[in-house]
């Protein structure tokens, strides 16, 4: 992200992880259908995609603690 502000990269982070809930819930459902309805194999595979957006989304959380922190190191303390 060169040239990002810390500003735009913590806002461009916080959309992603909103839309990867929306991804991770999305998948939960079709993971359970899948195995509802018998499609083992499928399911399987389902479910190991479900837990790669799940490690993503750790990994962005994880990113705006760091930009978090970036910002809080930046900002003088009021005295």
């Amino acid at each position: 992200m060169v040239g990002w502000s810390i500003e735009d990269a913590l806002a461009m982070e916080r959309r992603h992880i909103l839309e990867g809930e929306r991804r991770i819930a999305r998948q939960e459902a079709l993971a359970a259908d899948l195995d509802r309805r018998g499609y083992d194999q499928l399911a399987f595979e389902a479910n190991d995609l479900l837990r790669i957006l799940r490690e993503t989304h750790e990994h962005s959380r994880a990113r705006v603690g760091a930009l978090v922190g970036c910002l809080t190191k930046r900002r003088p303390t009021p005295t």
